[in-house]
């Protein structure tokens, strides 16, 4: 029998530690706003953000599997299956603002400079018109991104379901993250042992 500290995986055998054996509770969900909501209820009580892992993006999926997109079961219980941390709405959003921002910036001072503003109301009137050009871009850019981003979540749904892993270093914390990704839709929610 195999037990799990904070730190370390324990065989019963020996009480040594186990290195590299983790034990993980895995959900599938057939909706994004479910699986956000779990991983919010996951980090708001005892799970560290390091601890939660969603599947890979299409690249590495097709790398590992062939494929962009895959039904859960191949990917469940693989330990080849590629992971990431799980992002944030907020945090697109602060993503979505960084690149129409950064772009308008660039678009205003690319402007500004190869029309050879000199005088303060010339630089201030090619940086609006570049400030606006570059934002169009980066909206259009951001846009053409997301949409490919829920897209592929779409054909993951179609596929199957988006998977969900919490590292569960004891028992308590495995009932838990159980109880938290049922209470949420999950299903096909069990443990398991990584290596």
């Amino acid at each position: 029998m195999v037990y799990q500290s904070a730190d370390s995986t324990y065989s019963s055998d020996t009480a040594m530690p186990v290195p590299g054996v983790f034990k993980e509770v895995v959900g599938v969900f057939m909706s994004h706003d479910d699986l956000q909501r779990a991983i919010r209820e996951l980090e708001g009580t005892s799970f560290p953000r390091q601890d939660i892992s969603v599947m890979g993006g299409r690249s590495e999926l097709e790398r590992v599997f062939g494929a962009k997109v895959i039904p859960p079961e191949f990917a469940i219980d693989n330990p080849d299956t590629p992971r990431q941390a799980p992002s944030r709405p907020e945090e697109q959003t602060i993503g979505v603002a960084g690149m129409i921002g950064g772009t308008a910036y660039v678009g205003a001072m690319a402007l500004a400079l190869t029309a050879g503003a000199v005088t303060f109301p010339a630089i201030i009137s090619a940086a609006v018109i570049g400030g606006i050009s570059g934002g169009t871009l980066g909206a259009i850019l951001t846009k053409l991104l997301g949409d490919r981003y829920n897209r592929h979540v779409e054909q993951q749904i179609e596929k199957g379901g988006l998977l969900l892993w919490v590292r569960t270093p004891d028992s308590e914390r495995e009932d838990l993250a159980n109880r938290i990704m049922i209470t949420n839709n999950a299903y096909q929610v069990h443990m398991h042992q990584i290596v």
